[in-house]
């Protein structure tokens, strides 16, 4: 069993998981697979409900903290289920795996994490270990986008 392997198999169930194309990276045109649709509807996101043209927004963070959204969405006239991940070139290569797990927070409910397994298994990435930090991070987020509103804790 490879590294990456050992990495995935510490995942919470129903994590997605795609190997990055230079397609994927530099157009951003990344196709929704069967794994990404079943974590979609983690966060209530079903790709079999959505009409051509909608777009829903996850917010998420990397595993090193750096905060991130999830846009899935349908093409407008081919109806394409596809997701587009905000600086992944910053975060990972071409080849690379990408794993989307997510942790709880009584909080506010579920989190997405972007995890490159690649870069983890071979030392490339320097992982958070504040996860307080970035719950915090990601309410803020979650709250303003929610309700449109600033908020300080």
């Amino acid at each position: 069993m490879d590294k990456e392997d050992k990495i995935l198999k510490t995942l919470k169930p129903d994590f997605g998981q795609l190997r990055l194309t230079n397609t994927m990276l530099n157009k951003s045109i990344i196709d929704a697979n069967t794994s990404i649709r079943r974590f979609a509807k983690l966060f209530k996101i079903d790709f079999d409900k959505m009409v051509n043209g909608e777009k829903h927004l996850l917010p998420a963070t990397y595993e090193d903290g750096t905060v991130c959204n999830l846009s899935f969405y349908r093409t407008v006239n081919r109806g394409d289920r596809r997701l587009s991940i905000s600086g992944i070139k910053k975060q990972a290569e071409e080849k690379d795996l990408i794993a989307f797990n997510y942790t709880l927070n009584k909080k506010t409910g579920k989190m997405a994490i972007v995890i490159n397994v690649t870069a983890k298994a071979s030392n490339r990435t320097q992982l958070h270990t504040d996860y307080k930090e970035v719950y915090y991070d990601w309410f803020k987020i979650y709250v303003q986008r929610r309700y449109g509103q600033q908020i300080w804790l």
